[in-house]
């Protein structure tokens, strides 16, 4: 079965999460985007992607690496999007609302963890 990650609702959700950074990095100064903004791209970029490299994989153990790797890089997107506050490049409301979307998919992300954990033991008992 081949699955379509573009229709999870996480997957969504991130490149939504990834469109705000990317806007905002945008306005920054070229030091500013060397420094903290390709970290936070980066690291925000990781989330989505390893949620992606899990969802295509056809082994259901192997998800679960790739979405715990995700969760990951979401708490690292955390700490970029609080230097950027600490270092003034965004005001609170900025760093409230994006730190609160990546809480949000860091959540989504246990939940699909559990998801595909309750598959696994489902499928070990069909056996």
């Amino acid at each position: 079965m081949v699955r379509d990650f573009r229709k999870l609702s996480l997957y969504q959700k991130g490149m939504v999460w990834i469109g705000e950074i990317r806007e905002i990095v945008k306005t920054w100064k070229w030091e500013d985007k060397q420094v903290i903004g390709n970290q936070i791209l980066r690291s925000s970029t990781s989330v989505v992607a390893n949620i992606v490299e899990g969802n295509v994989n056809l082994y259901l153990a192997k998800e679960i690496n790739f979405l715990n790797n995700s969760l990951g890089s979401a708490g690292e997107s955390q700490f970029w999007i609080e230097e950027a506050h600490n270092a003034g490049l965004i005001d609170q409301q900025t760093f409230e609302r994006l730190d609160n979307e990546a809480i949000e998919i860091r959540k989504m992300l246990v939940a699909m963890i559990k998801k595909v954990k309750a598959e696994i033991e489902e499928k070990k008992r069909i056996v």
